[in-house]
């Protein structure tokens, strides 16, 4: 009987995890298809890219830029915007698995994008919850320890490069955020459907 319960809890945690997986990773290709997309409405010419350098240079010396890196190839962008959207429409179909529709989740995605929610997400918890997410699915099916979940929950400082160790309670919040956006977002939709007498 005590198995069984371990059991269950168990796979429901994992259940969790994998859903909140599956949103970061679409809302992580959602964000860059949008950046990439807003990138290509922009000119790029050379005196611009040397500007942006000369500013990210000055601002985050550890990451030494050239003026290339702010130059795009329309042909190149496109292609990076159908790599994400591809990979986005991946994370949808897991995320559907996990019960959470297509529609609530392009909903969440939104929201998060237009800064309505979970700017924690949007700022820069994109970036590095997908590897904190996998790592921690990782562990509750004993593939990694749990030394090796510590580590892996690390940021980067933009100044420095360095790592530092995660704020988890930040972390944690975050998560709780996304899924109570995620579940007011699917019960709105539910309400709309329901036909009115």
């Amino acid at each position: 009987m005590e198995k069984q319960y371990n059991d269950t809890k168990h796979l429901k945690r994992t259940i969790r995890v994998l859903r909140l997986l599956a949103a970061v990773q679409a809302y992580h290709c959602y964000t860059m298809m949008e950046l990439c997309r807003k990138s290509m409405q922009y000119d790029n010419s050379w005196e611009d890219a040397e500007h942006m350098s000369d500013l990210m240079n000055l601002l985050l010396p550890c990451n030494e830029c050239s003026p290339t890196d702010f130059l795009h190839d329309t042909n190149e962008m496109t292609d990076t915007i159908l790599n994400y959207h591809d990979e986005y429409k991946k994370w949808i179909k897991l995320a559907e698995k996990m019960g959470i529709s297509e529609k609530t989740l392009t909903a969440f995605c939104k929201n998060v994008e237009n800064m309505q929610s979970v700017f924690r997400l949007k700022i820069i918890g994109h970036v590095y919850y997908p590897e904190w997410l996998m790592s921690l699915f990782f562990y509750l099916n004993h593939a990694i320890s749990k030394a090796e979940l510590q580590d892996s929950f690390v940021e980067f400082s933009l100044f420095s490069g360095k790592p530092k160790p995660a704020k988890l309670s930040t972390f944690l919040k975050t998560i709780l955020e996304i899924e109570e956006i995620i579940s007011e977002i699917a019960y709105k939709q539910t309400c709309r459907s329901i036909p009115k007498n």
